[in-house]
C-alpha cells in the first residue's frame, strides 16, 4: 500500500489539475504539458531566429578582364600559415586547416575561385623567412608592423580582435583601465599589450607572466586580479582548459588587427584578395566571429541603448515565466541532487586545478609515491627529466629511477626518516631511460589525510647535473690560474738570471779571438741561453703573463704543414683525413706557438692510437659564437672564431685524469715518452690569444679537442721585421735594478755604446741622487718589481722634480705594468731579456734620436 500512495504522490508530482467540461477537477499528466512548454519553446526560438536572420544583399566581386586573366593563369596560390596560433589557424584531425583565419581563406576561395596550397611554418618568423624567399605566396593572418616589410603588400585589416579585461567571478564590479590603479595586472612578457598599458595607463601593477595560459590561471586562483587578452584567446583557453570561473569584467581600446600579406612583385593578387574581403558583408564577418568566440561577453551597455533588445528581452521574459512552474516542480528534488552534486564537482574542481597548476607551472619534476613506494604520479618535467613517460612510471616501483651509486642502507635511512614524518632533503643520483646518470636536489615530504595518517609522499627533484659540472669546470679553471701564477713567479726570477748571462756572453764575445776555444765556447753559452729564454717564455706565456709575438699568423698554411707533418710520421696503421673548410683564415698570434699547438694534439692523438690504429682527423673551420659558452678550458665570449677540431677513435681519457690533463708536468706516459708539458703550453698559448678549449671523450672510443681561436682580417701584404742593429749615443744614463747582474750589464752595455753611466742597485738611493742633481741626467732606466720604491713609484717621484726626463721601464713579465699607477708618462718598455742592440735602439728612441 505504501509503495502505491508513493507512486500516487509521485504522479501527483508530474500532473497539473484542470477542469474538464463538466467542471470537474482533473488530472493533466505531465508530459502533455512538457509537450505543450516544447512546443511553445520552438515557436519563439523561430521567432527570434527568424527576426536576426537576413539575407545579404552582396554578390560576388566584380573582377576587371586583367585579374579573371591573371586567376587563370595562377589557379593554385600558395597560402602560409602558422598553425600554433589557435583559434586563428591550425590543423585539426587528418590536418584539415581550421580556424577563424581559415574560414575567411574558405570564404575568399569559393568566392574568387582560387584554391590554396597551405604551407605550414612554425611562427610569424619563419613564415616572413618563406614569404622573403618566395616559398610562399601570401600570408593569411599578419598581424605586425607593415612598414617594416619591404618586400609584401598588405590589404586593409579584415579580422579586428577587441581586447576584454578578465577577473575572477569573485570581483563582481564591471571595470576599465582607469579603474585598475590598484590592482595587479596579469600580462605575458615581450607582449605588445603591456607596452599599452606602461604608456597610457602607468599606474597600475605588472606581474609579467610566460604566457596568457599562465595569466588565466593565475586569475583562476585569484593570485593576480585580472588580465588582458583578446576574446577568440580567451574564449580558446577557458573552453579548452575547463576553466569555469572567470568572467569579462570590461573592455579595452586596445585592438589586434590581422591582414592578408601578399607579394610585392604580385600586385595583382593582392587587388583581388582586396575585393574579394570587400565583397564578405557584415553578417558573415560576425558569423565567422560568433563561431569562434564563445566565450560570454559582457554587453550590458551595447545591449541597454539597442532597440532590438528589448524585443528580446521580453520574448525570453515570456519563456522563462512559461518555465517557471516546470522549475519550481523540479526543485524540491533538484535541491538535494544539486548540494551533493556540488560538494562533488567542488572536490574535483580543487583536484583539477591543482593538478593543472602543477603540471602547468613547475619547472622542478614532482612525483607522487604511495607507501609501498609505488609511483602514483609524474609532471611533465619529471618526464622530461627522466626520459621515462608517465604510462612507463606510473604503477611502477621507485626503484626504476634510482642509480647504483647509492647503497642499499642509504634508502632505508632515507624511507625510515619519511615513515616518521619527517621531510627528507640532499642531493642523490639517478638513471634516466638511456642508462645516464644525472645528479638531483630533491625534497621528499609526507602527505597525511583528515585523520592525520601517512599515505603518500611528494617529491620534488631539479636536475643539478649542468650546474655541478660548471662548477667542476670553475674549479679546474681556478686551478689552472693558481698553477700559471706560480710557474709565472718561478720564470719572472729565472728571467733575470737569463738577462745577465746572455749579457755576459754578448759583452765577452767581442773579446775573445775568432776560431778560439773560449769564444766557441761562449757563443754556445750564448745559444743555450737562448733556448733557455724561448723555454721561459714559454712559461710566461702559460702563465699569462708575457704577451707571445703576436703577428698575422696564416692558418691554412701552418695548417697545411702540419698536416704534411703529420702524414710523414704517422704510422700505416693510423688513417689521417683532414678537411679545410675556410677559403682564408688568419689569427694573431705566434705562427710557432699555434703550430706546436696543433702538432702536439696531433701526436697525442697518434698516441692514443698506437696499439689497435684508428683515423685521425682535423679540421679547420669557422664558428661564430653569439653568447656566452662554458668550454672546458672556461668561458667563451661571443666573437668570431676558428675551430680547430682534433678527433681520434683511440683509448679516451678516463673521468679521473681529465680534469688535470692541463696541468704542467701531468703525464699518463712512460717518464721517457712525455714531460707533461704539451698539453699546459697548448693551453697557455690558446688562452694567451684569447681563445679557448673543450674536450669530450668516451674510454674506448676516442677523444676530441675543439680549439676556438679569434679571427682576424688578413693583412695587406707579408708582414717584415727590420734588422736590429746596435746605434750609438752621448748622454748621462741613470741604471736602476735590483739585481747587481743586471746593473753590472747595463753599465757595460751602455757604456760601451758611448753613454756615461750611473748604475745603482737601490731605489731608493737612486731617488737620493737624482735629489741632489736631477740636471745631470739625460735618461733613467728603471726596474719595475723592485723593493723599497718600484719602478713606477721611483719615476713618479723623479717626474715631480723633473717632468721631462725620459724614462725606460724595464721588466720581466708585461703583468707587471698592470700595477703601474695611473698618469706614469714611460717613453718605452724594455722586456727582458735584452740584447745590446734593442738597448740601443730603446734608448735612442726614448731620446728622441733616430735609430
Amino acid at each position: 500500500m505504501r509503495g502505491v500512495q508513493n507512486f500516487s504522490n509521485a504522479r501527483g508530482m508530474f500532473a497539473m489539475r484542470l477542469r474538464d467540461k463538466a467542471g470537474s477537477l482533473v488530472d493533466v499528466p505531465f508530459f502533455r504539458q512538457k509537450r505543450f512548454v516544447y512546443a511553445l519553446f520552438f515557436v519563439i526560438a523561430g521567432l527570434i531566429l527568424l527576426s536576426l536572420y537576413h539575407v545579404d544583399s552582396r554578390e560576388k566581386p566584380s573582377l576587371t578582364r586583367e585579374e579573371r586573366q591573371w586567376l587563370e593563369e595562377h589557379p593554385v596560390v600558395r597560402l602560409g600559415v602558422t598553425p600554433s596560433t589557435r583559434p586563428l589557424e591550425y590543423f585539426g584531425d587528418k590536418a584539415q586547416y581550421k580556424g577563424m583565419v581559415a574560414d575567411y581563406m574558405h570564404l575568399l576561395s569559393d568566392r574568387l575561385g582560387v584554391r590554396f596550397e597551405v604551407v605550414e611554418a612554425t611562427n610569424l618568423k619563419s613564415l616572413l623567412s618563406k614569404a622573403e624567399a618566395r616559398e610562399v605566396d601570401m600570408i593569411a593572418a599578419f598581424w605586425g608592423n607593415p612598414a617594416t616589410i619591404k618586400y609584401m603588400r598588405f590589404t586593409r585589416p579584415y579580422l579586428v580582435m577587441p581586447t576584454v579585461i578578465l577577473v575572477n567571478k569573485n570581483l563582481t564590479r564591471y571595470l576599465t583601465l582607469e579603474d585598475m590603479q590598484d590592482m595587479d595586472l596579469a600580462l605575458p612578457r615581450s607582449n605588445a599589450v603591456i607596452d599599452y598599458v606602461r604608456k597610457y595607463y602607468p599606474k597600475i601593477h605588472i606581474q609579467p607572466v610566460y604566457n596568457y595560459l599562465a595569466a588565466l590561471l593565475h586569475v583562476s586562483f585569484d593570485e593576480i586580479d585580472a588580465t588582458i587578452i583578446s576574446l577568440p584567446q580567451a574564449s580558446y583557453f577557458i573552453e579548452e582548459k575547463g576553466i569555469t570561473n572567470l568572467r569579462v569584467a570590461g573592455h579595452t581600446d586596445y585592438r589586434l588587427y590581422n591582414r592578408i600579406a601578399t607579394r610585392a612583385d604580385w600586385p595583382m593578387l593582392n587587388s583581388i584578395l582586396q575585393k574579394g574581403l570587400d565583397s564578405i558583408s557584415e553578417a558573415e564577418h560576425d558569423r565567422i566571429y560568433r563561431k569562434w568566440v564563445t566565450l560570454d561577453q559582457h554587453y550590458i551597455t551595447f545591449l541597454l541603448h539597442n532597440k532590438v533588445f528589448w524585443i528580446y528581452f521580453i520574448s525570453i521574459t515570456l519563456l522563462i515565466l512559461l518555465f517557471i512552474g516546470f522549475i519550481v516542480a523540479w526543485n524540491r528534488i533538484l535541491r538535494r541532487r544539486v548540494n551533493a552534486s556540488t560538494l562533488e564537482l567542488k572536490k574535483e574542481l580543487n583536484a583539477r586545478m591543482r593538478l593543472l597548476a602543477a603540471i602547468q607551472q613547475a619547472q622542478d619534476g614532482i612525483m607522487i609515491i604511495d607507501r609501498e613506494r609505488t609511483i602514483n604520479y609524474v609532471n611533465p618535467s619529471f618526464e622530461r627529466m627522466s626520459g621515462y613517460t608517465k604510462e612507463e612510471l606510473c604503477g611502477g616501483h621507485v626503484s626504476r629511477i634510482r642509480s647504483d651509486r647509492h647503497d642499499p642502507e642509504f634508502y632505508d635511512r632515507l624511507w625510515e626518516s619519511l615513515e616518521r614524518g619527517e621531510v627528507w632533503r640532499g642531493q642523490t643520483t639517478y638513471c634516466n631511460k638511456s642508462g645516464e646518470y644525472y645528479e638531483v636536489d630533491q625534497s621528499i615530504s609526507p602527505v597525511y589525510d583528515d585523520d592525520g595518517r601517512i599515505t603518500s609522499f611528494v617529491e620534488v627533484a631539479r636536475d643539478i647535473t649542468e650546474r655541478l659540472r660548471m662548477e667542476k669546470q670553475l674549479r679546474q679553471s681556478q686551478k689552472l690560474e693558481e698553477l700559471g701564477t706560480l710557474s709565472g713567479g718561478i720564470a719572472h726570477d729565472f728571467n733575470n738570471i737569463l738577462a745577465a748571462i746572455l749579457g755576459y756572453a754578448e759583452l765577452a764575445l767581442p773579446t775573445l779571438e775568432a776560431d778560439s776555444r773560449g769564444r766557441a765556447n761562449m757563443e754556445r753559452i750564448q745559444s743555450v741561453a737562448l733556448r733557455a729564454k724561448e723555454m721561459v717564455n714559454q712559461i710566461l706565456v702559460f702563465s699569462r703573463r708575457r704577451e707571445p709575438t703576436r703577428r698575422r699568423v696564416d692558418m691554412l698554411a701552418l695548417f697545411g704543414e702540419v698536416i704534411n707533418f703529420l702524414e710523414i710520421s704517422l704510422p700505416s696503421t693510423i688513417a689521417l683525413r683532414s678537411v679545410a673548410d675556410v677559403e682564408h683564415a688568419w689569427v694573431l698570434g705566434d705562427s710557432s706557438q699555434v703550430h706546436q699547438v696543433i702538432t702536439n694534439l696531433g701526436t697525442n692523438a697518434a698516441y692514443a692510437m698506437r696499439s689497435r690504429g684508428g683515423v685521425l682527423e682535423l679540421r679547420l673551420e669557422r664558428a661564430r659564437i653569439n653568447t656566452n659558452v662554458m668550454l672546458t678550458s672556461g668561458l667563451l665570449e661571443p666573437g668570431d672564431y676558428l675551430r680547430l677540431t682534433v678527433a681520434d677513435t683511440g683509448t679516451g681519457i678516463p673521468e679521473n685524469v681529465l680534469s688535470r690533463i692541463f696541468d704542467p708536468f701531468f703525464t699518463t706516459k712512460p717518464q721517457s715518452k712525455g714531460t707533461g708539458l704539451g698539453l699546459s703550453m697548448v693551453h697557455g698559448t690558446v688562452m694567451s690569444m684569447g681563445g679557448g678549449i673543450h674536450v669530450t671523450t668516451r674510454e674506448g672510443q676516442g677523444t676530441t679537442f675543439v680549439i676556438y681561436l679569434p679571427e682576424v682580417r688578413p693583412a695587406a701584404g707579408q708582414e717584415r721585421l727590420p734588422r736590429q742593429e746596435s746605434v750609438s749615443g752621448q748622454g748621462h744614463v741613470l741604471f736602476v735594478d735590483d739585481e747587481e747582474d743586471m746593473v753590472r750589464v747595463g753599465e757595460q752595455m751602455l757604456s760601451d755604446l758611448g753613454y756615461t753611466v750611473t748604475g745603482l742597485t737601490d731605489s731608493r738611493e737612486a731617488l737620493k741622487r737624482f735629489q741632489d742633481a736631477p740636471e745631470s741626467f739625460d735618461l733613467l732606466i728603471t726596474d719595475q718589481t723592485m723593493p723599497g720604491l718600484t719602478g713606477d713609484r721611483l719615476l713618479e717621484a723623479v717626474h715631480r722634480i723633473r717632468p721631462d726626463l725620459p724614462v725606460i721601464l724595464c721588466t720581466g713579465y708585461a703583468a707587471s705594468l698592470d700595477m703601474a699607477g695611473p698618469g706614469i708618462d714611460v717613453k718605452s718598455v724594455l722586456m727582458k731579456p735584452f740584447d745590446m742592440a734593442r738597448l740601443s735602439q730603446t734608448v735612442a728612441r726614448a731620446l728622441g734620436r733616430s735609430s
